[in-house]
Parts: structure tokens; C-alpha cells; sequence
């Protein structure tokens, strides 16, 4: 009797201690991205504007420890240059925006090692797919939200993507851009966020 009732205490004081250390379903608080080029008049830079995402997280009390899924959706013209229009059009024709109109990152792994973040992932731009590593840094905040931050530099023609070019081709971009990120969830369910 004695030891099924420490059995017992033992189950619910497991089952009690689980919520603190496992989150599932983060939605997106706030984020702040960007994506910066070159070309050969000047240095450019686009905002995203929107962004969907989804993940499972788990916390030992402040601390992030492990990550089991996440991913990340952003509507290629949700993508807005302060150039205006011109720009904007430009940056669709690349993605290849009104056919493959959603760029998507899908989590394959992540290992967390106190506030670093190293994971691979698939990345989805203009309809072609590669696996990418990305190197992050999480903070977690006093109830329990995630911001993730980091920059990632892609080459367009991994993806397929002809750098865009102005005024009768005088005017060249660079054949990489870099992703500039700050993302903070929230525990809740999947949402979309818009700035």
C-alpha cells in the first residue's frame, strides 16, 4: 500500500511540474524584420509588414529549452519598400509573388544551448525549397514570452530568382540579401501579425 501511494504522489507530482516546463502553441506578439540588399546606385531595404506563425516551445521556468516545431509564413506582398511602388512590383516580380504567393520557413531541428538557438529548417522562396541553418538568440521574459533575433544572408539564385533591375538593366541589385529578425511569441494559438 505504501508504495502505490508513492506511486501515486509521485505521478501527480509529475504531471503538476509538466505545464511549468512544457508550452505548446505560441502565436506572434510582436516582430520587427527586415531585408537589405546592394546594387550598384545604392543600399536598399525592405520591410515585411506581415507575418504568420506557429510553434510548440518548451520553458524550464524563464529559460528556453528546447524547441519542438515552428513555423513561419510570410505573404511575399506583405513585403514593402519605403522606395514605393516601383520598388515593390520590382521585388514581386523576383519572388515570383501572384504564382508561389507565400514565403514559408518549416523547423527541422533546433538545439538550444542557454540563450543561443542553433536550427535547420526548410525555406520555401518563389516555389523552391533548400534547407538552411540558422543561428538565433532567445530571451524569455517574466511571463513567459519568447523573442527570438538574428539575421540570415541568402543568395537569390539558390531560389531560382533573377536579381531585379531598373532602368533598362543600368541599375544591377546585389545576388544576396540579408534577413534581419526579431520575433517574439506569445502561449497561445497560431495568428497572423501585421505592422
Amino acid at each position: 500500500m505504501y508504495f502505490k501511494n508513492l506511486f501515486l504522489v509521485a505521478i501527480c507530482t509529475v504531471l503538476a511540474y509538466l505545464p511549468a516546463i512544457s508550452q505548446e502553441g505560441f502565436k506572434v506578439k510582436d516582430f520587427k524584420m527586415t531585408i537589405e540588399g546592394t546594387s550598384t546606385l545604392h543600399d536598399w531595404a525592405s520591410d515585411v509588414t506581415k507575418l504568420e506563425a506557429d510553434g510548440s516551445l518548451d520553458l524550464s521556468g524563464s529559460q528556453l529549452t528546447g524547441i519542438s516545431s515552428l513555423k513561419v509564413s510570410i505573404p511575399a506582398k506583405g513585403i514593402v519598400s519605403p522606395k514605393g511602388r516601383i520598388m515593390d512590383n520590382k521585388t514581386y516580380d523576383a519572388l515570383k509573388a501572384d504564382k508561389y504567393p507565400n514565403i514559408t520557413f518549416r523547423l527541422e531541428k533546433a538545439t538550444v544551448n542557454g540563450s543561443k538557438v542553433q536550427a535547420t529548417g526548410k525555406l520555401t522562396i518563389a516555389g523552391k525549397t533548400q534547407t538552411v541553418a540558422l543561428n538565433a538568440t532567445s530571451k524569455v521574459d517574466g511571463a513567459g514570452n519568447i523573442t527570438f533575433s538574428g539575421s540570415k544572408t541568402i543568395k537569390l539564385a539558390d531560389y531560382d530568382m533573377e536579381p531585379p533591375t531598373a532602368l533598362m538593366g543600368t541599375i544591377k541589385t546585389g545576388e544576396e540579401v540579408t534577413v534581419k529578425y526579431e520575433l517574439a511569441l506569445i502561449p497561445g494559438s497560431q495568428t497572423s501579425s501585421s505592422r
